[in-house]
């Protein structure tokens, strides 16, 4: 059994771990604890089982006591042999203990994780950052799991396969929002608007590419403002697709996308979890701690200027920043120099007079 409820970025980090438990237990039945709002992913993984919807436990004063207990019961009926709790909540690693587990397995963060059984020790120091993806993979290290080289995956359905805005374009998804999810708003995590126009002009303007601006409802309106300051282009060329898809349905048109580019987000780590090589603009997070997984994939490039060399953004928190120009200071030239690395033929396509 694995626990982590939120958010949808960090449950899509967890999927190399689940490919991991997988692999080292063929025939175990793998049941994922996770919240509603993040459950799509579970539901994409091949390696799950069974998945348990949790609600909102988890999400500080999202829940109440009862509800808590009553999902500690739920999983006591089960009799698990062994949970791998993937927060530092220590009501989360509570949970399997409350549920009669005999084996828990979670990072010890800050001293979090007293009712476990296997403690692994998590870096609580700026100057040695770890990935998420690896703090959980340090948990299957920690009982002697083979571990050979794990992805990030999410598996679209056929019928979201089907559904995809098709074009005769070459495509580029892009994604300027991001920051937001149940209990916490990171909107500084988003690279300048401005930015991300004049890279959308230049994409299609200079190698005829067509852009498909994605996010859900909440980002229609900031990709709109994309659109509206556009100069010249042709509305074919662009597409203003936030809100009109599932997520499995966003994942299965970023699959089919030859690139694609947006700030630190779930968006992001979908694209990397599909398949398609990913251009990451980091600011106030690190790209050590939650850049497109594997950070060494020659297909992914993170994009990070922070003046001090650590996140302002870590262990959950915002620390003070006196000098806030981490965003700022990625320019329109090196995303477009990334593009032209990750799509190596780009130049030839390019749009003459």
């Amino acid at each position: 059994m694995l626990i982590k409820p939120c958010c949808i970025g960090d449950v899509i980090m967890t999927t190399p771990l689940l490919e991991v438990i997988r692999a080292n237990y063929p025939t175990a039945k793998i049941t994922y604890i996770t919240g509603t709002w993040s459950k799509t992913i579970a539901e994409h993984h091949p390696a799950v089982d069974e998945i348990i919807d949790c609600g909102s436990i988890g999400i500080p004063n999202r829940y109440t006591l009862k509800d808590y207990l009553k999902l500690a019961r739920q999983l006591r009926q089960q009799h698990y042999d062994l949970a791998f709790v993937l927060d530092r909540s220590p009501m989360l690693t509570l949970l399997p203990w409350l549920a009669g587990i005999p084996r828990r397995v979670g990072p010890d963060s800050l001293g979090r994780g007293f009712s476990l059984t296997d403690r692994v020790a998590v870096s609580a120091d700026r100057s040695q950052l770890q990935h998420q993806a690896e703090i959980y993979l340090d948990l299957a290290r920690s009982i002697g799991l083979h571990i050979d080289h794990p992805h990030m995956r999410f598996v679209p359905t056929e019928h979201e396969r089907q559904s995809i805005y098709v074009s005769d374009h070459q495509q580029v998804a892009v994604f300027p929002g991001g920051g937001s999810n149940p209990g916490m708003e990171l909107t500084a995590k988003r690279w300048p608007i401005e930015r991300y126009r004049d890279l959308t002009q230049r994409i299609i303007t200079e190698l005829g590419m067509q852009v498909l601006l994605i996010g859900g409802e909440s980002d229609k309106a900031l990709n709109q403002t994309l659109i509206d300051g556009l100069q010249g282009v042709p509305t074919e060329m662009v597409a203003n697709l936030a809100g009109k898809t599932s997520f499995g349905e966003s994942a299965a048109q970023v699959e089919a996308c030859n690139l694609f580019i947006g700030n630190d987000s779930s968006p992001m780590h979908l694209a990397a979890a599909v398949g398609t090589p990913v251009i990451a603009i980091f600011g106030p997070t690190s790209p050590a701690e939650y850049g497109p997984y594997p950070l060494d994939d020659p297909q992914h490039i993170a994009l990070w200027r922070h003046p001090t060399g650590q996140p302002c953004f870590f262990l959950g928190k915002m620390q003070p920043c006196a000098n806030c120009t981490c965003m700022q200071s990625v320019t329109v030239d090196e995303v477009w120099q990334a593009l032209l690395r990750l799509i190596p033929d780009a130049h030839q396509q390019e749009v003459r007079p």
